[in-house]
């Protein structure tokens, strides 16, 4: 059976609610086996029972043994196509576990897997469509209309005659399948208003020999109010997670790992994985890519994954004035130059003792200094200046930079003895218009770090993300995240929509989005006048903050990020 999924986990009785809410993360089914103390099956819980549970018990730390499917259907890996759909059709199921003669399950199919390959059985896979759940359409790599269910005919006011064969570009433009035809890329249950009816969309992309051939549709538009509640808890989950995080950087001083990192595509799981290997060793790392990629997040996600218990410390290489360059890394002893602080200083290479430095921008140290690092990455020892004391250093180097070194040694501007000493694991970071693919999970993460600031955005419309997907971002996740927060500031709804987009500066199909900040005269004065509003406005609805924020004319996630500047009551 080639279309099931092995990319599946189990399940056990005694597994809480709590428990199976990363093995849905993780897998991306619908559907989880459960087994015996033998890995043998013995049932089934489906996600839409764990959401509703969510949404309805008080507590994750109940069981699932109440709850589980016994008994369930399965399927055998010489099972045929048209045995599979005659099993799912007779029983009425979209999902089933497949397991070997030993009854343990080896992999799970769902109509999901069978309409992947419906190339093959088009006639056969046409009743699964029909029963299925959600408005479904299927195109070819025309965009052009190939199948049908009667849930997106009657959602879209439609006969299945009106459509066929004809091109989503010209008759349903709103959806966008062009787009991930083109770019080969997954869209994720996004939200959308079709026809006055709140709906999320999922797109994928169907690919044989790495070519998109076709595509599927699904817009899920029952049952939106449980699945809500259920998040409204999965995010007190994250709040946990949050935590967690919290210690690490307490004790190590970062703030991301990499699995902060988003992005599933092959280029970036081939970066993290390099990353991870460069964590285990006390060997130099060189990370190079474009401004904005994320080395800094990578040299954090390498600090924390290493066996250095000590502090990370940065230093920008182009931020420090020459002329304090060498007192900046290696200290200095008291009274070991005129205005030298009584007792002296310790330099970077000190307080990152046990720990990492990260040298970012090294292509901007002058030669001079360059010879002086050389040095101490090769005798593992320093002293600081107008000192007898040697050093001896135990700390993990990572440099980085967005300039190309080996132009810059041909110039004579870099010394190719400390780029080779530099360059023992080398992490190019792949450049966002090389990994579009993972614009949507990127954006789901700035959105939560935006709320974390004070916003209150749920995320981006459909159309809002095919827009931004469109774009080529030569200024990578760090315009991107401009971007959002100026979308995020003039949104007037939950959701970042395609408007807000449109409304910034520059044009997002040509030239770069410049970051703006903002500056005020007399600021302060300003600042007390602004609140003094908030609070009247507040007083005026009663405190009702979507009142408040209407009566003052602004957006509610920009209302919200005030009464968190201002520090009133949420």
């Amino acid at each position: 059976m080639d279309c099931m999924t092995k990319n599946f986990v189990t399940c056990t009785l005694g597994d809480q609610l709590i428990d199976l809410l990363p093995k849905f993360i993780n897998t991306q089914v619908n559907m989880l086996p459960v087994v015996d103390e033998n890995n043998r099956l013995i049932g089934i819980i489906t996600k839409n029972k764990v959401f509703s549970l969510l949404a309805t018990r008080p507590s994750f730390d109940i069981t699932i043994e109440e709850f589980y499917i016994s008994n369930p259907k399965f399927l055998r890996p010489t099972n045929t196509i048209e045995e599979t759909r005659s099993v799912l059709l007779k029983h009425k199921i979209g999902h089933a576990p497949v397991v070997n003669d030993e009854m343990k399950p080896i992999g799970v199919i769902s109509t999901q897997e069978l309409l992947h390959s419906y190339n093959l059985v088009y006639n056969q896979l046409t009743s699964i469509i029909d029963f299925a759940y959600d408005a479904i359409i299927l195109v070819n790599n025309k965009a052009e209309v190939t199948m049908v269910n009667k849930n997106f005919t009657d959602l879209f006011y439609i006969s299945s005659k009106d459509i066929m064969n004809k091109s989503t570009t010209e008759v349903l433009p709103e959806l966008d399948i062009e787009n991930v035809i083109k770019n080969g890329v997954t869209i994720n249950n996004t939200p959308q208003i079709i026809n006055g009816q709140q709906c999320i969309i999922s797109i994928i992309p169907i690919s044989e020999n790495g070519v998109t051939n076709s595509a599927i549709c699904k817009l899920a538009f029952r049952g939106l109010k449980h699945l809500q509640e259920a998040v409204t808890k999965v995010k007190k989950l994250e709040k946990q997670v949050s935590a967690y995080k919290d210690e690490i950087y307490s004790r190590k001083g970062t703030k991301y790992t990499l699995y902060d990192i988003a992005g599933e595509s092959d280029a970036i799981q081939k970066i993290k994985n390099e990353a991870n290997l460069a964590a285990k060793s006390m060997s130099t790392v060189l990370i190079t890519g474009e401004s904005g990629t994320g080395k800094e997040l990578f040299a954090q996600g390498i600090h924390a994954a290493s066996s250095q218990m000590g502090p990370f410390i940065e230093v920008n290489c182009a931020a420090i004035p020459h002329e304090l360059l060498e007192s900046e890394f290696f200290g200095y002893s008291g009274g070991a130059f005129t205005g030298a602080k009584t007792g002296g200083m310790k330099g970077k290479f000190e307080l990152a003792q046990n720990g990492t430095i990260f040298l970012d921008e090294i292509g901007d140290m002058s030669l001079p200094l360059q010879s002086k690092i050389l040095r101490v990455l090769q005798e593992k020892e320093f002293q600081p200046l107008g000192s007898s004391k040697t050093i001896h250093l135990n700390t993990k180097i990572i440099a980085a930079t967005n300039q190309n070194l080996e132009k810059l040694i041909s110039e004579g501007k870099f010394r190719e003895d400390l780029y080779y000493r530099i360059n023992i694991m080398s992490l190019k970071i792949p450049p966002l218009r090389e990994r579009i693919e993972d614009l949507p999970e990127i954006i789901n993460e700035i959105i939560n770090r935006l709320n974390q600031e004070g916003f209150y955005i749920r995320g981006v419309t459909h159309s809002a993300l095919t827009k931004l997907m469109r774009y080529s971002w030569p200024g990578n996740v760090r315009e991107l995240q401009n971007t959002l927060e100026r979308a995020a500031n003039i949104s007037k709804g939950d959701y970042i929509d395609e408007e807000d987009i449109a409304s910034l500066p520059g044009n997002l199909e040509g030239k770069s989005i410049p970051s703006h900040h903002n500056s005020f005269t007399y600021k302060e004065r300003i600042n007390f006048k602004e609140k003094e509003m908030i609070i009247s406005a507040l007083k005026e609805t009663n405190g009702n903050k979507t009142k408040a924020s209407k009566l003052l004319g602004i957006s509610r996630p920009w209302f919200y990020k005030k009464m968190k500047q201002y520090k009133l009551d949420l």
